[in-house]
């Protein structure tokens, strides 16, 4: 039985989760900027096939990527952008669903081996819920955005 000390020295760890092509994933609430409702975006030339293209985001362009052709899933049917920050870019990741927030303890986090890590772009695990019984891929936002916005 753990005592309230050890209880107390449990870190938690604020993810924000959301759909992409039938999986649960997560990523890191201090990188999330806000989320808005999906747009057409402008297809880049010589881009990736999961990099959607640029949209305008009053005044600023915003690349948008689509996690669910990353994972090989084919193109997503994305209704909102999860706009978040890595390595000082703003960039948008097309999600078919926004769940909720959720504290994670670092007890409820695992990591992948290099096979699960879909070209780096996983981080980890997190079982999210009442009883840990959903297991969400953590986005790695920073890589996202090294391989998106070539940084």
């Amino acid at each position: 039985m753990a005592s309230i000390e050890s209880t107390a020295e449990l870190q938690l760890r604020r993810f924000l989760l959301f759909g992409v092509a039938g999986r649960l994933c997560a990523c890191d609430l201090e990188a999330v900027r806000e989320i808005v409702s999906t747009r057409t975006a402008t297809r880049l030339p010589g881009a990736p096939e999961w990099v959607l293209g640029i949209i305008n985001l009053r005044g600023t362009l915003v690349t948008v990527v689509d996690l669910a052709v990353r994972f090989g899933a084919g193109a997503g049917a994305s209704k909102s952008i999860v706009v978040v920050e890595a390595a000082g870019k703003a960039f948008g990741i097309g999600v078919d669903e926004v769940r909720d927030v959720q504290a994670v303890a670092e007890d409820a986090l695992e990591e992948v081996d290099v096979q699960r890590a879909a070209g780096g772009i996983v981080r980890g695990l997190a079982h999210v819920g009442v009883s840990r019984a959903e297991t969400a891929l953590i986005v790695d936002v920073d890589e996202v955005a090294r391989q998106a916005l070539v940084l």
